[in-house]
């Protein structure tokens, strides 16, 4: 139809112009129409098509601006510290054995060495000869029993997974001593075990020491992403995680060398509301009475113009308090755990009181050891850019004033801090810092510990972005 309309058309102008109808023209020029027809067709249906996906665009845009409206977004932050360091330390850095490792080993060696035996025995026990004559051992009864239930419980302290292992070891100790009861076996080869566990572990300190007898470089970097948001009803959630590489020296607190190696799978996670904060990551949180150890749960807050906080760690049972604030210019506070380094219950009272440059403090401990209910007393004077600060302690139930003591003196101006300090067994500590702009600080440190061979020195760079 379109095209017999297009060849009216041209027929009828040709015969306008008195021209004559040449059929091969008429074709030509059909064609031509037809085409340029076509062609304008299609750009009308693509811009249709294309005008229609930008509503649809539009429209989903639209829609989903409405559904987030209600929704927190999400700010996130980035922070992080490196450095370098040159340090000598004597080795105490690759001496690692502590007590509690000592007494670890000493008793993993023993335990190996009384299941050893008795494994013999216990075989020996069972042995009967061709006439089915029971063996010599099988004439205390009251001893096999010991033998039979001490193999038991050896086989289930390989065996058991983790939880099951202190029921295991329990085991392992009543059947011990039930088998002692019986024949009055005495354990001899369990006292040279452990004597000569103490003795080697003192002799592998000994050599890791002389593979740090001088000077060594260290380096760690630290790198923190936390994301954070508040919804509409006020609830404020933070997740981070961090990780980290190499070592850290502590140089102004405990002059340990910290691993800054961190999983990245440790959720740390912070719900806000009201100000009150409960955060969950396991086993990064630190006991408040004792950093060295370290729970998986804190709720943290004010109540009454004091500030609370509480820390616990479901798996191992035990929690830790703090509680401070300030009541009639008198800054106060209160700590607790009920696992302290003795594994029993701790509280700690301390209290200052500022009177102008002069800050007087003082703090009573109470632990389940007697020998570490430490008092104190102590003052402070600033003095311009000047403070000098002395502590009176009264070590143990049993000691008196002044028995140890500590005394220091601060210096602070500009980007330079340093401090001295010193204490009864004439032990030294030296600190410089200066700060170098942009989150770049220098330090040096010397830690001169009297009648020990922790000594101490470390010059490096640190850097914080």
């Amino acid at each position: 139809m379109q095209c017999d309309i297009c060849a009216s058309r041209w027929r009828f102008s040709a015969l306008q112009q008195g021209g004559s109808l040449d059929p091969g023209a008429v074709r030509t020029s059909l064609k031509r129409q037809c085409l340029t027809r076509v062609l304008l067709g299609l750009v009308f249906l693509y811009w249709l098509a294309t005008r229609g996906k930008n509503m649809k665009r539009i429209l989903l845009t639209t829609t989903s601006l409405v559904l987030a409206a209600g929704v927190a977004q999400a700010d996130i932050t980035f922070s992080g510290a490196t450095g370098i360091a040159l340090i000598a330390d004597n080795g105490a850095s690759v001496a690692t054995v502590t007590a509690a490792t000592l007494q670890a080993a000493s008793d993993a060696a023993a335990t190996a060495s009384t299941v050893a035996a008795n494994e013999a025995r216990i075989a020996a026990a069972n042995n009967t000869d061709a006439t089915g004559a029971v063996g010599p051992t099988a004439a205390v009864p009251a001893g096999n029993a010991a033998y039979i239930a001490l193999g038991a419980a050896a086989k289930a302290l390989v065996l058991a997974d983790e939880a099951a292992v202190t029921a295991a070891a329990a085991a392992v100790i009543s059947a011990t001593k039930a088998l002692n009861s019986a024949e009055g076996f005495a354990s001899n080869a369990t006292t040279g075990v452990r004597g000569a566990a103490t003795d080697t572990v003192a002799a592998g300190n000994t050599a890791a020491r002389a593979t740090r007898d001088g000077m060594f470089f260290e380096s760690y970097y630290d790198f923190n992403i936390t994301a954070s948001a508040e919804s509409d009803n006020g609830i404020s959630v933070s997740v981070g995680f961090d990780m980290g590489a190499g070592s850290k020296i502590d140089y102004d607190d405990d002059d340990e060398l910290e691993a800054q190696g961190v999983d990245v799978g440790d959720a740390d996670v912070a719900v806000s509301y009201g100000g009150w904060t409960l955060a969950v990551d396991q086993n990064g949180i630190d006991n408040l009475f004792d950093d060295t150890q370290s729970g998986d749960m804190s709720l943290s807050g004010s109540l009454a113009g004091m500030s609370v906080a509480v820390t616990t760690d479901q798996e191992a049972d035990t929690n830790s308090y703090k509680v401070s604030g300030t009541v009639g210019g008198i800054a106060l506070t209160a700590t607790g755990t009920d696992n302290d380094d003795a594994g029993g219950s701790a509280s700690k009272l301390a209290a200052s009181y500022a009177m102008g440059d002069l800050t007087l403090s003082a703090s009573v401990k109470d632990e389940s050891v007697n020998a570490h209910d430490d008092t104190t007393v102590g003052l402070s004077y600033a003095m311009d850019t000047l403070t000098v600060g002395y502590t009176s302690i009264k070590p143990g139930a049993d000691g008196s004033f002044g028995d140890e003591w500590d005394f220091s003196v601060k210096y602070a101006a500009g980007a330079v801090a340093a401090s001295f300090a010193t204490d009864e067994t004439d032990a030294t500590t030296i600190i410089f810092d200066y700060n170098l702009g942009g989150g770049a600080s220098a330090f040096a440190a010397m830690h001169d510990k009297a009648g020990t061979d922790n000594d101490l020195t470390a010059v490096g760079l640190n850097f914080a972005f």
